[in-house]
């Protein structure tokens, strides 16, 4: 029902979404993003559903149009955060021999908890599923054995210091507003990661044949999660590889190191795949020699946020473009 009442308001959305040019997923995104800001989502309709178009992970959709909402409506944004907060619930409820636990949080809470329940792989000969390591690692922590949650945020010194516009948001790819970081930020541990004018981490040289935990924190604050198309491995399942291998000669530096995740880590070095290239220009080719396509499809080019940048331009008769693209669904 909320669903069908926002589209009678977004006639644009519903022309995308009647044609099938977006999902049903990315229609409840961007109703969410319309309802914090109805008139600057109004102005920019066409170029947000552009975007949508362009933007198939609806992750990825959200958090792009976060840094929208931040950039055109921070006092709103930042409201309907503070309001959420105060409808956070959780209920515990017996079913037979079993507790069912449920429940809402805020998004910086739903963070500091994905990171203290963050089971990671299995150790070798664990057989447990990632719900059920999830599940034991709450028992520990109620037996005491817990321990500060580890948060990565990349958040620019200018977004920090200043409250200009920049990257801000997680290793999962979460954004998160200033004033929430600067709170996170109150009681944290602070690294420091240097870019370069193109927004690149800085070389940091071949001083030691394993990679540090500054040079790590730089290839993951680029490179956010494995780099194989089609892969969405975060940056913490993720190992850094060596383009060019140290031991034939290849630095331990920045522009040769790029973030795999463990399963192609073991297809480069065991596979026989080999991945090729720069960060940022990289080829992959099978064991037979052809180079990987589309299939998997790549995953999204992931893009810094400048504010600099405006929304992608689209044809200014967006009905008339959509409406001669196939109809997914009768009218």
């Amino acid at each position: 029902m909320a669903r069908a009442n926002g589209l009678t308001l977004t006639p644009l959305v519903a022309t995308a979404y009647d044609t099938g040019s977006i999902s049903g997923a990315q229609v409840d995104v961007l109703l969410e993003a319309r309802r914090t800001a109805p008139v600057q989502f109004g102005e920019a309709e066409g170029e947000l559903v552009a975007l949508a178009m362009d933007t198939p992970l609806v992750r990825d959709l959200r958090k792009q149009l976060d840094y929208w909402l931040d950039r055109v409506a921070p006092d709103d944004l930042g409201a309907e955060r503070n309001q959420v907060r105060d409808l956070s619930a959780l209920t515990l409820r017996r079913e037979g021999g079993m507790v069912r636990f449920s429940g809402w949080y805020d998004i910086e809470t739903g963070e500091r908890l994905r990171a203290t329940l963050e089971p990671g792989p299995p150790a070798e000969g664990d057989t447990r599923s990632a719900a059920a390591r999830r599940a034991d690692l709450l028992i520990d922590i109620l037996n005491g054995a817990s321990s500060r949650p580890d948060i990565t945020v990349h958040v620019s010194a200018d977004t920090l210091s200043r409250g200009e516009p920049g990257i801000s948001e997680t290793s999962h790819g979460t954004f998160l507003t200033v004033d929430e970081i600067k709170r996170l930020a109150c009681d944290a541990t602070l690294r420091r990661v240097i870019l370069d004018p193109e927004s690149q981490p800085l070389d940091v040289g071949r001083t030691r044949r394993l990679v540090t935990p500054a040079l790590r924190a730089a290839v993951c604050a680029r490179d956010l999660r494995c780099v194989f198309p089609g892969c969405d491995r975060p940056s913490h399942w993720c190992d850094v590889h060596h383009l060019d291998h140290w031991i034939d000669g290849g630095e331990t530096a920045i522009h040769n190191l790029v973030l795999v995740c463990r399963y192609h880590h073991t297809l480069v070095h065991e596979g026989g795949w080999i991945l090729a290239g720069t960060p940022g220009d990289l080829h992959f080719f099978r064991p037979n020699g052809s180079e990987l396509g589309a299939d998997p499809p790549p995953r999204p080019a992931h893009k810094r946020y400048d504010p600099s940048d405006r929304p992608i331009t689209f044809p200014q008769d967006l009905r008339a473009v959509l409406a001669d693209l196939p109809r997914a669904r009768p009218p």
